[in-house]
Parts: C-alpha cells; structure tokens; sequence
C-alpha cells in the first residue's frame, strides 16, 4: 500500500503504507478499504434510506441534525455486514491479533471520491484497546458509521462536499500501550517557519495530545543542528490510558503527582524525533503532522500527513 491507492484505503493508510514500505517502524496493521462500507451498504439496501435522511438536513438546526445522523449511524451499525466481506475480515484479524493474543486499535482513513482531499483531523472516531473478535467488528461498523457524525456531516456541507462522495477505510492496527506520545510538527505550525521543529508530549496515549484535553510539554527545535530552543515542561493533569478496571478500552484518568512536572522525553528521545521527523518529511516532500509514541524506549510512527494552513511565505 502506498500513497497511490488514498481512494480505496484513505489518506490514514495510504501514508501509513508509504512509511512501511520505507523502513520506518508503524505497529503491524491492515485496513478495509473503502469499498466495503460501500458493499455493505448495498447488500442491506440502506442507500435509499440514508439518501432520505440526508436529503431532509436542516443544517440550522442542530438538534434535529444531531437525531438525523444518529439514525444513518444506527443503520451503519446494527446491520449484520456481508458474510463472505465479514470472513474476509475476521480472517484478516485472526491473522493480526494471532487468534486474539493481542489488543488491536481500529482507526479512521478518509478521503473523498475523485479528490486530492484525504484527511479531515479531528472529524473520525477511533477506538483502541479493543480484544475479541465481536468487539473488534462491532468498532469496525462504528468507525464506517463515524463517517455521518454530526461534526463530519457539517465539515462536508462547509466544504460543499456531496456526503456521498465522503469515503472511509477502517485501519486495524496492534495496540501500542506507550509511556509517553504526541505530535511532532517539521516546521512551526504557529509561525510557518521552515526552520523550525515542534513536539508536544504527554503520558499515555497521544489522544490527550491531539484533542486538546491536556497540558503538554513543549519542545522546539533548530530544523538544521536539532538543537533545543525551547523547552517548556508543563504541568500534566490529565492523560489517556489502558481502561484496567473494564480490561479493555481507554480511559480519562489523572496523572501520577510525581509524574505530573517531570519531563515526558529524554534529551535522547527528543533527538530522535528530530531526526526521525527529517527522514519522514523527505518521503513526502512537504513538512509533516507526525503522531509518534514510546513503549519504553522504542519509537512507532502512527501517522503522518501534511501540515495544513502552513503559510508559503514563511518566518524565522
């Protein structure tokens, strides 16, 4: 898989294709391209009464919008998927989790029919931690059903995007359980300076990190000498982790008082996202968006796409 095939596995999996195929070390996965969402569709004749439903958006009215695409998304997710498509994808899952030894992750890949557009960060669901093959398929229909979220649906009418033509590709990858995770940016996302590189950091799974939700630490480096500028460590009250008391899912919990001003990355480990960060712009040829974690001291690349709005002319 690589960056060729954004229509049929995403923008998530396409890239993520394209960074195996060079060497870099993303957790062990496969996805359910995007034209099996649309088989499922047709093999339960939802279309007509998805087309109706959206048909009658008042997009004014968000309430009423909020019950309308929770109704798509019920008929995404109570019926039964195709038996010779689900086979196909149970097969594959047995073969990742090898018999159901491991905890999987199943996360959104989007992109638009016949467009260049393959990411909307933020508007897709992910749902990690999961373990057994029911749970694993049932977050599979809900990662298809998170295509007509409400926030999803509003994105592509801004757009003036046909909601038909929204596409999305379930990726099913090993679970990392990292110790600390975020994002790294090859060039500052604030200034557009190609000079720069920034990383933001917290414990636990890097959700807390791209949502908002957390304080993070801070680090800015020299693009060219990976120099640290900057380094800001924030103090840290919030992060995502394993949900040990269900024994699977992710759960919201409150940092470790000893852990909450301690820096999240060695002077080593910042380093090395520095220069991990290079080799992956280069790939790509424009700067990067990366979502990177450690588990103990051993790097995965989760994501990588274009940093978007990045001014042309940029400043130091």
């Amino acid at each position: 898989m690589s960056k060729a095939d954004s229509q049929a596995a995403g923008g998530k999996a396409a890239n993520l294709g394209e960074l195996t195929q060079a060497g870099f070390n993303v957790p062990a996965g496969c996805c359910v391209t995007s034209k099996s969402l649309a088989y499922h569709i047709e093999k339960n004749g939802m279309q007509g009464k998805i087309d109706t439903i959206a048909a009658s958006f008042d997009y004014d009215a968000f309430e009423a919008m909020e019950k309308k695409t929770a109704e798509i998304r019920s008929l995404i997710e109570d019926s039964e998927i195709p038996a010779n498509l689900l086979e196909e994808i149970q097969q594959t899952i047995e073969s990742l989790t090898e018999n159901g030894k491991h905890f999987v992750a199943v996360r959104s890949s989007v992109a638009v029919k016949d467009s260049p557009i393959s990411s909307f960060p933020g508007m897709m669901d992910t749902y990690h931690y999961l373990k057994g093959m029911d749970e694993i398929i049932l977050n599979v229909k809900k990662c298809w059903a998170s295509l007509w979220t409400t926030r999803a649906v509003f994105n592509r009418f801004h757009k003036k995007i046909d909601h038909n033509l929204g596409l999305i590709a379930p990726v099913i990858q090993k679970m990392v359980s990292p110790n600390t995770a975020g994002v790294l940016f090859t060039a500052n996302p604030i200034t557009s300076s190609r000079d720069q590189l920034v990383i933001e950091a917290n414990w636990g799974l890097g959700e807390s990190v791209v949502s908002g939700k957390s304080m993070n630490d801070f680090y800015q480096l020299d693009k060219k000498t990976l120099d640290i500028q900057q380094a800001v460590i924030a103090k840290k009250t919030v992060m995502v982790s394993f949900n040990d008391e269900a024994g699977c899912g992710r759960k919201e919990c409150a940092v470790d008082e000893c852990d909450m001003q301690a820096p999240t990355l060695n002077e080593d480990q910042v380093h090395r996202l520095g220069e991990i960060g290079l080799k992956i712009e280069s790939v790509f040829d424009y700067p990067q968006d990366i979502e990177w974690a450690f588990q103990e001291n051993e790097l995965f690349i989760l994501q990588s796409r274009n940093i978007r709005n990045l001014k042309e002319e940029a400043t130091a």
